[in-house]
């Protein structure tokens, strides 16, 4: 793994999953997930676990997954649109699925999978498709970025979220949110977002295949995926409301309640058809197969578009993570005597900066005593750059070596909101 790689992967562990999801279409006879994997150098004797019934570890796993991208592949085709903007693109085959139909593809994701990818699939692809394929850096909370991408697109543009909202904090959920609006304002089409309810599709298939194992099983499944991305680093305040037992239950009026104030319209497609096909349905029994499409008939889609009677106010029209007074290019400098390491940030400090000052921390870890960081001129943080600071801090044997000042509200309050008062 090369330098760059690494850094970003530690920055943001995320970019481990995306090849989870690949590996799982691969077990379901994706072939093209299987040459991507190739291409990548995994051999597929290493991870293909087959379909075995009795699997209660892998098996609805890899439902879950191919469910969620049969169902939302379905909906970006229904949508009319002719561009899609993939957010995040990971190492999907569906780039070749809409290519091939003709749709323009604009594969958006953090630097490490895009650099990965990018290569493999203009090996794997003709002249003609690689004509309709761009593959963008972005970071979902950086409206510049998303802005770069978007201006790709030739013509009104279908945003697709599969697997990306629920490793993000109640402010970058805000900030992606508000971003897109803006995009679709000026460019037109929906955002189809299928991780609202994440909760609900997992318990469709985990009831189908479990029974009344279903939530331990799933319990199972969600520390492992934790454990794969650092998602427990910050206090993610999803809308699960705990009832009795072991019931759960997501309050998705509040959820649309939220997306209507930052001016945006919500449609719910279901993910259930009569006509309905996994390949993985061959893994399962018929009762499996009844009890899953039952399940799935109150599981939805969400297609979100831009309110036409919205109008911006002061906490609407611009990202609100950005000071008027601070809105400044990132930059960091850094200095190292005594074995105290002083760094100065500004600017944004997100999924792709962070990295720059993680590899200056690197650079004079061996030997740092102290740590003193200037954040007066910085715009904001996101968890990324968050779990920089950590890193930082944990590396300290006198854990109140570790001084941030000038701290700023905007600041000050995503730090409060990620839990992370608590260390600085």
């Amino acid at each position: 793994m090369n330098a760059e790689k690494n850094l970003g992967i530690k920055v943001n562990p995320t970019s481990n999953t995306a090849i989870t999801t690949l590996i799982m279409l691969a077990n379901a006879h994706y072939e093209k997930a299987l040459e991507i994997l190739e291409q990548m150098g995994v051999e597929k004797e290493t991870i293909f676990h087959g379909a075995d019934p009795s699997d209660m570890v892998n098996r609805p796993s890899d439902i879950v997954r191919e469910l969620r991208y049969v169902a939302l592949n379905r909906t970006i085709e229904e949508s009319g649109l002719n561009v899609l903007m993939d957010l995040p693109c990971g190492y999907t085959p569906k780039v070749f699925e809409f290519t091939e139909k003709g749709m323009q593809y604009i594969g958006c994701d953090l630097p490490a999978v895009i650099n990965d990818f990018s290569p493999i699939i203009a090996s794997m692809t003709n002249d003609e498709q690689k004509k309709m394929i761009d593959f963008q850096v972005v970071d979902v909370t950086n409206f510049e970025s998303m802005k770069a991408a978007a201006d790709k697109a030739k013509g009104p543009v279908c945003i697709a979220t599969e697997g990306l909202t629920i490793y993000l904090t109640s402010e970058e959920t805000k900030q992606l949110s508000v971003n897109i609006r803006r995009i679709l304002a000026e460019k037109g089409g929906c955002w189809l977002n299928s991780d609202v309810e994440t909760f609900d599709y997992y318990m469709a298939v985990y009831k189908a295949v479990a029974g009344d194992r279903a939530m331990e099983l799933l319990i199972k499944a969600r520390k492992g995926f934790s454990g794969q991305s650092d998602t427990d680093l910050h206090k993610n305040k999803a809308s699960y409301v705990k009832n009795s037992g072991e019931k759960m239950s997501v309050d998705y009026g509040m959820i649309e309640a939220q997306y209507k104030s930052r001016g945006l319209l919500v449609e719910k497609i279901p993910y259930y058809r009569d006509d309905i096909k996994l390949r993985l349905f061959d893994a399962m029994t018929e009762e499996e197969i009844k009890k899953l499409k039952e399940n799935m008939k109150h599981v939805n889609v969400w297609k979100i578009t831009v309110d036409p009677d919205f109008r911006e106010d002061a906490d609407t029209a611009v990202p609100s993570d950005i000071p008027i007074d601070l809105d400044l290019p990132f930059g960091v400098k850094s200095s190292f005597h005594d074995g105290v390491l002083e760094l100065s940030i500004q600017g944004r400090m997100d999924t792709l900066t962070a990295p720059e000052v993680l590899k200056q921390f690197q650079e004079a870890e061996k030997g740092v005593t102290d740590i003193h960081v200037d954040v007066s001129k910085m715009s904001y943080v996101s968890s990324a750059g968050l779990r920089v600071f950590l890193i930082m801090y944990k590396s300290l044997e006198d854990k109140g070596r570790f001084k941030m000042t000038g701290i700023n509200s905007a600041v000050r309050e995503i730090i409060d909101l990620a839990g992370f008062d608590q260390f600085f």
